[in-house]
């Protein structure tokens, strides 16, 4: 193999790292870089209005909970972390008497200083107190304790997912880029096919298609537009028969995407990886092909970092699947499309298809790549996402972007050209038109549809269902219905009615009337207080009709389990001793029994049982314990052990 490539890039011999915690007399600051290297940032806690013991204590936590080893890889984390060391500062700064040392501080000023914040705002300031101070030991236990345990504050999300039509309407657009950005590069590219193939005819000042081709021709070969250098532009300036051709932006943008494009791409991959805006930005044009793109089951792996997942989890791996052939089968239509937005691997080689022009004359190996028309010496290379990108995405389509502020939406990206010139931010922020564009959104919308945590624990996704409404609407109406399933099934099986006493005495008085009473004719009543339709444990208004076996059938019913739960049955006082007593056996097995095959084989019974003697007094359930006769033991052991079923 050849053993080409490069050097890696190492420090000179006596380089020493920068001390990140730096405190003296006069000095007491944190040092913090990003671990890319691309921003840092020293944060002075002289500023701090607090005694000297404890700005320094501030600054070693503080410096701890930014460290190395920690989930804190960008200047935005620091800064959520500082905000969170200046409220717990200014509440001590205002103690009286003052607080000198950390082992001063109590668990009533915790809590004091945590009631300070907005309710808002009061569940995310205590997550960073508990990330600043969780290693901490210079406080007294009673402080640690008041910070790292206990219930968290309640707090209602204000990013809630999408509804349908909010989802349809941003995919819809998403779509629409993806499918114009597609066909203005394919269209591009054909052109520059027909003039290398020399089909565009000869040059000449009202030939702009060939003028065209021949710029895409310099543009692809050399990665830049036609120049020429004058006296007043030594850089190279842009001849005016290019620009009259539309100019520097529409000619690069027939053979590449532009910015805002690939922002339509990211959505799109959320929407179908569920995984973060900015992860996607950082995913690289290099990846693993398991199936070796020999025509099986189609998968990628695509490597990914989220570092606030911590030092051990922030480097993962995504897998992008294209559609089974079976589904593939049921979707094939005239618009192929729609295959292609259902499909994560297929977006994902369409990006890398639109975006080879940059990685090919900028060296890179990131998948979200464009060029920067507007610089001046030269076309300039740019690769990741930012809100700026998504900013511009959501206000061409007359969308409304997200405030960027404390209580509002995170920013998307970590990028450091997160701030740009080109977008007015007063008009961002004042912008009070069309549909909300928020990445948080956006993700929630995809983990809730999906149902099942990505690139995160099980617990932060629960979290996620707890503060969604939609989520814990349609859980109530799913305990709802099953509730009002339970009820309806109780009322349709209904509890045995008991012919008592007083009734059987009234019947043999006036039996047409008592037979009217309970729903039946004297013929039947008749039957049942005789006995000749007894079932063990209950009567039987018509073992004919039987709900088991069915309407003109002998009943099969097997006598402990259906006949409890038969719309027939009906319970006599003389059997009183008979349910007595097969609910005792049953009592006394239970434990014997694995309870799976209890609850299978005897618990329903068993809870029927109860509820019928529970319409008898205490005194009646043990007056028929006592006069239980041997014949009706042996009916109950026949009962239990299933020989009448036998019969």
């Amino acid at each position: 193999m050849s053993r080409g490539g490069r050097k890696a890039s190492i420090p000179p011999g006596d380089w020493q790292p920068p001390e990140r915690l730096v405190i003296t007399e006069s000095e007491c600051s944190v040092f913090f870089v990003e671990e890319k290297g691309q921003r840092s940032k020293v944060y002075d806690f002289t500023k701090l209005q607090v005694r000297a013991g404890i700005r320094q204590w501030l600054a070693r936590s503080f410096a701890r909970a930014t460290g190395p080893t920690s989930g804190v890889k960008r200047v935005r984390a620091a800064e959520s972390l500082w905000g969170a060391v200046q409220i717990i500062a200014g509440y001590l700064a205002k103690v009286d008497p003052p607080v000198l040392q950390p082992a001063h501080v109590t668990a009533a000023q915790i809590k004091e200083s945590l009631l300070a914040v907005p309710l808002g705002s009061r569940k995310t300031h205590v997550h960073r107190m508990r990330a600043i101070f969780r290693a901490d030991r210079e406080l007294s236990a009673e402080a640690r304790n008041a910070i790292l345990h206990g219930r968290l504050p309640a707090y209602e999300s204000k990013v809630q997912p999408y509804s349908l039509d909010e989802y349809q309407e941003l995919m819809t657009a998403v779509r629409h880029d993806i499918r114009v950005a597609r066909d203005r590069i394919y269209e591009g590219r054909e052109l520059l096919s027909a003039y290398r193939r020399g089909e565009l005819g000869l040059p000449s000042r009202r030939n702009r298609i060939e003028k065209a081709g021949r710029v895409l021709d310099n543009l692809d070969r050399t990665g830049d537009l036609p120049r020429r250098v004058t006296p007043s532009e030594p850089q190279g300036g842009i001849p005016a028969w290019v620009g009259a051709l539309g100019g520097a932006h529409d000619l690069v943008s027939r053979l590449t995407l532009t910015r805002t494009e690939t922002a339509a791409f990211c959505l799109m991959l959320v929407d179908l990886t569920s995984e973060n805006f900015g992860t996607i930005g950082e995913w690289l044009a290099a990846h693993f092909r398991p199936d070796g793109d020999l025509g099986g089951p189609a998968l990628a792996l695509v490597d990914g970092v989220k570092p606030r997942r911590g030092p051990s989890l922030e480097f993962m791996v995504t897998p992008l699947e294209d559609l089974p052939p079976s589904l593939a089968d049921v979707l094939q239509t005239e618009d192929h499309d729609k295959h292609l937005f259902r499909s994560p691997l297929r977006v994902y080689q369409l990006l890398l298809d639109l975006t080879e022009f940059v990685r090919r004359h900028s060296g890179g190996t990131h998948a979200i790549c464009y060029p920067n028309v507007r610089a001046q010496e030269g076309l300039a290379w740019a690769h990741g996402t930012s809100r700026n990108s998504l900013v511009t995405w959501a206000l061409g389509h007359g969308f409304r972007p997200a405030k960027k502020d404390g209580n509002g939406e995170v920013p998307v990206s970590d990028s450091p050209d997160e701030v740009s010139h080109d977008v007015n931010e007063q008009a961002v922020v004042s912008a009070n038109m069309g549909l909300s564009v928020n990445m948080h959104r956006l993700r929630r919308t995809v983990l809730e549809r999906g149902g099942k945590p990505v690139a995160h624990t099980r617990e932060t996704f629960h979290n996620y269902l707890r503060t969604s409404w939609p989520a814990v609407e349609r859980g109530r109406v799913v305990m709802r219905e099953a509730l009002e399933g339970e009820v309806a099934k109780a009322r349709t099986v209904q509890e045995i009615p008991v012919l008592t006493e007083e009734f059987l005495a009234r019947a043999a008085e006036d039996p047409e009337q008592a037979a009217a009473d309970v729903g039946l004719d004297a013929e039947t009543l008749a039957r049942l207080v005789s006995g000749e339709q007894d079932a063990v444990l209950v009567g039987c208004t018509d073992p004919e009709n039987s709900p088991v076996t069915g309407p003109g059938k002998p009943c099969g019913a097997s006598f402990l389990d259906d006949c409890l739960r038969c719309e027939n049955a009906r319970a006599l006082p003389r059997q009183l001793a008979v349910q007595v007593e097969t609910h005792s056996r049953l009592k006394h097995l239970h434990p014997d029994l694995d309870p799976r095959l209890w609850s299978h084989r005897h618990a329903e019974s068993f809870d029927r049982l109860s509820n019928l003697l529970g319409q008898y007094t205490a005194a009646e359930r043990a007056d028929a314990r006592e006069r239980v006769t041997i014949a009706e033991r042996r009916l109950v052991d026949d009962l239990i052990n299933g020989r009448l079923d036998l019969r």
